[in-house]
């Protein structure tokens, strides 16, 4: 797989801007504010429809307009495709496959398939579990597509089954029919589970040994910590049905009397240790950014050894923290035959055995 080119229209702080790729490394070399980033994040919306950077598309487009486009070329299998994806303020976004409308934007997933590495990815070691979830996510819906429409489906059920509770709790709505929305819940937060569960122990050995190669010096370990008990049967998702079935019935009084829905994916999280330690507290700042790398490129290998191709590889400023040591390493631990496509601020910071070709963003202006 192999990303021709990337087109972007009234996108962050560009108004048009076209970058054509080849098969080498590509070094986006440019100060800070210069756009760099933003050519990476098209690249990465184009393949997850979503952004590293912000939860919210309208932050996508540039001030004083109300829409943006992101045009990617992919090149796999001797054909080329092409994905357009429209970005609104307001209203409905639409998308184009090969030139033709697609019903649901989440037809083009997969057509595109990347990881990203940013300076933002630390908060999945040293954040919040939302920031682990979205991680583990990201990776589920690179394996297997159609999980973007599954966690929507749970973000569904979780809002409506929560308003119920809600407003059960403040003496405003009757509880009965609550069994109903359970259901609505576990069918789609099993598969999740399920999901997540597979996609992390295909995780956890890849970033082990990649947290080696960057210059990690101690033991890392990564391991799904689910909201409800694990059963034995891990990828199955009825067993995680019964489970999740379960603990809603155990919690059920606990809900009632809070508003809210206590058991699910959720809230689950991923555990990641660093020498046998929780790495969101005990990690050092440079500890926590190899560890991130690690992460990405565990869940990179992962996914290549799944769907059987490289996914592009997209690196934000990888080398700023590194010394010249652990940066030759990082190099050397990067997979070979990806398509690798990255951002430098200085050139002297992009290590010279990957041979990259250094575009200058300013001169795309």
């Amino acid at each position: 797989m192999r990303l021709a080119t990337i087109e972007l229209v009234t996108f962050r702080s560009w108004k048009s801007v076209t970058v054509r790729f080849d098969d080498r490394v590509t070094a986006l070399i440019g100060p800070n504010g210069s756009g760099k980033t933003s050519i990476l994040e098209g690249a990465w919306y184009a393949s997850s429809l979503g952004s590293h950077r912000t939860s919210t598309d309208a932050a996508l487009v540039t001030q004083d307009e109300n829409a943006a486009v992101v045009r990617a070329e992919v090149e796999r299998n001797g054909r080329t495709e092409r994905v357009e994806l429209e970005i609104v303020t307001k209203g409905r976004a639409r998308a184009r496959l090969g030139g033709a409308p697609v019903g649901r934007r989440r037809d083009v997933l997969g057509v595109l398939k990347a990881s990203i590495f940013a300076p933002e990815r630390v908060a999945v070691v040293r954040e919040d579990p939302s920031d682990r979830r979205r991680f583990a996510d990201e990776i589920l819906i690179q394996l297997h597509p159609r999980y973007h429409g599954i966690i929507r489906e749970f973000e569904r059920a979780l809002r409506q089954r929560n308003a119920l509770l809600r407003d059960h709790a403040a003496g405003r709505a009757s509880i009965d029919g609550i069994e109903a929305w359970d259901e609505a819940l576990i069918a789609p937060g099993a598969e999740l589970s399920a999901g997540r569960a597979k996609a992390v122990a295909m995780l956890a050995p890849r970033a082990r040994e990649a947290y080696q190669a960057v210059g990690g010096g101690s033991a890392f370990v990564v391991a799904y910590s689910p909201n409800v008990p694990e059963p034995p049967e891990r990828d199955d998702p009825e067993a995680w049905a019964q489970s999740l079935r379960t603990r809603l019935t155990e919690r059920r009084s606990d809900e009632l009397v809070r508003g809210v829905t206590l058991v699910g994916p959720h809230r689950d999280d991923l555990s990641i240790e660093i020498a046998g330690m929780p790495a969101r507290t005990h990690a050092s700042h440079g500890e926590s950014w190899l560890a991130a790398l690690a992460l990405v490129l565990g869940g990179h290998a992962a996914v290549t050894d799944s769907i059987g191709d490289e996914p592009v590889l997209l690196l934000d400023d990888p080398f700023t923290l590194l010394d010249p040591e652990r940066r030759e390493r990082m190099a050397g631990a990067l997979p070979g035959r990806s398509q690798i496509v990255l951002t430098a601020a200085d050139p002297r910071e992009v290590p010279s055995q990957l041979a990259a070709r250094a575009l200058d963003v300013e001169e795309l202006r």
